[in-house]
């Protein structure tokens, strides 16, 4: 045990609480419904106030700081921040002098005494905010595992369960102009019923493993975007944009890829969707060729840019091919860890790294194992030239008679989709690994699979079979 860390003195203190509340929390359901936000696209090309740094945490391994003395969630937990203000108060916790957590980071790499943990920590941050006029702001999460609930200044504002996908929370309404305050309750306990289940190969990281960021947007913004080539026809690029507010209808939208000379406006219609259709005058991405184009997007308030490549992917016979010509797939498959130091990777240096050495044996394909990784990842495949499989943690034997856990997955599915659909990079979207034969399980699978389908129809779907399945 290292004296120097600060974490010494919370977890020889939880050691002493009551173990009555452990038997408890095992008779509670751990079950409940999210609640966020629809994904906002690109998050990184909008105006964003960074949250990473230090923030002040609670170790609270039998959740006293959620539930009250019957069990129940308590109105005064730790997510209030409240301050004593006499010596009769009855207020026994304090973010303020206690040991900080560096976000984005898991807490096991940052501290010997957490190394083997899990369970809940509170993580607390002030900022300071604006108001404007026709303006929104939403608290965007990279990740948080496994499950997070997100305060701000006190109030509830969002749940969200799976530890590899991001999501977002309009706080807008939440927010006061000066001060604020974000308390996050992350809790990485493996549950039979969680996407994963309790058992995996890899090492359960717990916390804001990446980064959070305050998104500002316009009143009316553009929400999400797809631009890619015609599936059906490589002479046209295809795509849609949505845009979300009170005037989201009737509204102009300019997209732009200036390189090729490319340019149309289109008009939304009552839902703020509108389609876009360009001649395809553009150089195909490929992995000896990872060209991107500058794509803008354009409207009378908002305007958001990104590096899209264009290429085309399908399955004939046995064969993949990428623009029309077979392709064989030499790589190996990598989970998210930093290359020096150990713990998660969550930088776009950590993604360079990893790629680079895959690069130095001649590939040109990663399996992303067995999770969606960070947005750095993909982003640096495109770049790179790297053809990648991405993947949910539907792994080995989760519950798949389980209604609920069947909405999870389908979750994570789609806000890893709806991240990462618009990168030329990924021609595959893995929707388990190594499952038992069931009846349940085809079914689980293969709606999975539809709902793939449905959000991304130009790439293909696969899953990862173990021996047991090879028949099959």
């Amino acid at each position: 045990m290292s004296p120097q860390d600060p974490f010494d003195n919370i977890m020889q203190f939880a050691t002493l609480m009551p173990f009555r509340l452990v038997i408890l929390f095992l008779a509670v359901s751990t079950a409940s419904g999210q609640n966020t936000d629809d994904l906002i696209q690109n998050v990184y090309a909008r105006s964003v106030t960074s949250l990473d740094g230090q923030w002040g945490v609670i170790v609270d391994p039998y959740e006293t700081g959620y539930y009250n003395h019957r069990f129940e969630p308590s109105p005064t937990g730790f997510f209030r921040d409240a301050k004593m203000q006499e010596p009769s108060d009855l207020i026994e916790y304090d973010f303020y002098s206690g040991p900080t957590l560096t976000v984005p980071g898991d807490w096991n790499t940052q501290s010997e005494q957490l190394f083997l943990y899990e369970g809940t920590i509170w993580y607390k941050r002030t900022f300071t905010y604006a108001k404007a006029n026709g303006q929104r702001a939403f608290l965007y999460f990279g990740a948080a595992n496994y499950e997070a609930r997100v305060y701000v200044n006190g109030e509830q504002a969002g749940i969200h369960i799976g530890g590899f996908t991001p999501f977002n929370i309009d706080v807008t309404d939440k927010l006061n102009s000066g001060s604020n305050t974000v308390v996050v309750k992350v809790d990485n306990k493996r549950r039979r019923d969680g996407v994963p289940t309790v058992n995996t190969d890899w090492w359960n990281y717990g916390g804001l493993t990446r980064s959070v960021m305050l998104v500002n947007v316009p009143s009316t913004f553009i929400r999400d975007y797809v631009l890619q080539l015609n599936p059906e026809s490589p002479d046209a690029i295809l795509g849609w944009v949505q845009l979300d507010g009170p005037d989201a209808a009737n509204q102009n939208v300019k997209v732009d890829i200036a390189e090729a000379n490319l340019s149309a406006t289109v008009v939304t219609d009552d839902r703020g969707f509108a389609s876009i259709e360009l001649p395809a005058r553009v150089e195909r991405w490929a992995p000896d060729n990872p060209k991107l184009y500058d794509v803008e997007f354009t409207t009378d308030v908002d305007v958001v840019n990104d590096q899209i490549g264009f290429r085309s992917i399908e399955q004939r016979g046995e064969e993949i091919l990428l623009n029309g010509e077979p392709v064989f797939l030499r790589g190996i498959s990598i989970h998210e860890e930093k290359a020096f130091g150990g713990g998660r990777a969550n930088s776009t240096e950590d993604a360079t790294v990893l790629l680079s050495w895959v690069k130095e044996m001649n590939g040109n394909f990663v399996r992303l194992a067995h999770y969606p990784h960070n947005e750095h990842m993909v982003r640096e495949a495109d770049r790179m030239g790297f053809l990648v499989w991405a993947e949910v943690p539907v792994y080995w034997t989760v519950q798949f008679g389980d209604a609920s856990v069947y909405a999870n997955a389908e979750a994570q599915l789609t806000e890893m989709v709806k991240r990462d659909r618009n990168r030329a990079a990924v021609i595959l979207w893995s929707v388990a690994n190594e499952t038992p034969l069931s009846e349940d399980r085809l079914g689980f699978l293969s709606s999975l699979a539809e709902t793939a389908r449905g959000l991304d129809p130009t790439r293909l779907i696969t899953a990862a079979l173990d021996t047991q399945s090879r028949e099959e």
